[in-house]
């Protein structure tokens, strides 16, 4: 696993996302493949909302968000729900067969504050060429 951020959307076009993967949760511990814990930070623009969300997800969680997107990377495909970091962060993906890929952000705090967050970021395939390769870089 490497760091790095996964985008999703451009912020000059509106809303977006940025996955930042950081690191190891707990670097020292060795859990079964795709049980690690990685923290990332969820860096949403929606404006004139800009926030982040520090969360943890598992290797696993990214591995299946990377396979989902290489199914639509042409902007077909069946509609489909992401659900990272125990349900705390989702993306639910609609693609069309004429035109992008809309995909819905929820990001959920519970800890100090109970906060939710939904919005929505459009998606075109060159978007999710981009994705798929971030993801790849991450789990190398």
């Amino acid at each position: 696993m490497n760091s790095g951020s996964i985008p999703f959307g451009e912020r000059a076009n509106g809303a977006a996302l940025d996955i930042d993967v950081l690191a190891y949760r707990y670097p020292d511990v060795a859990e079964p493949d795709g049980l690690d814990l990685l923290e990332i930070a969820a860096r949403l623009y929606a404006p004139p909302v800009e926030s982040v969300f520090r969360l943890a997800v598992r290797v696993r969680e990214l591995e299946s968000l990377r396979s989902y997107l290489a199914d639509i990377s042409g902007g077909n495909g069946p509609r489909d729900l992401v659900k990272l970091a125990d349900g705390l962060f989702e993306l639910t993906f609609a693609p069309s067969r004429r035109g992008p890929v809309l995909l819905g952000v929820m990001l959920r705090d519970v800890e100090r504050a109970h906060v939710r967050v939904e919005y929505m970021v459009t998606l075109e395939p060159h978007h999710i060429g981009r994705a798929i390769s971030a993801l790849d870089s991450v789990l190398r």
